[in-house]
């Protein structure tokens, strides 16, 4: 940037002028911050909604210890990552996967029929 234009600038925009160009250089930018923090913990209807269960469910399923959860000043928060591996661990395997498990048990055994 040339001298004469630096000088014309009041300190505070050359600060915003470095501030804007270390964000640039490291390919960070305000969108970027703030919903990533803010969107990391969920409340409780938003948990409702991507678990599709009413809140009466959820406050039940967290009494019970059945889903990961954090509390704080009597509130509830979830991290969406964690419900959904939470959802994805109550996948049931179809009857091929069962056939296919059962077979490479009797192989291992020395069970083949």
């Amino acid at each position: 940037m040339d001298k004469f234009i630096l000088s014309s600038l009041t300190a505070t925009e050359i600060k915003e002028l470095i501030r804007d160009g270390l964000k640039e250089a490291l390919g960070v930018t305000r969108m970027e911050q703030s919903p990533q923090s803010a969107s990391e913990y969920l409340d409780l209807n938003e948990a409702s909604k991507i678990l599709m269960r009413s809140k009466n469910s959820i406050y039940g399923m967290t009494c019970r210890q059945l889903i990961p959860f954090y509390k704080r000043c009597k509130r509830l928060y979830f991290k969406r990552e964690e419900l959904l591996n939470w959802l994805g661990q109550g996948r049931k395997k179809t009857i091929e996967e069962i056939r296919q498990c059962a077979e490479s048990q009797m192989i291992m055994k020395g069970r083949v029929y």
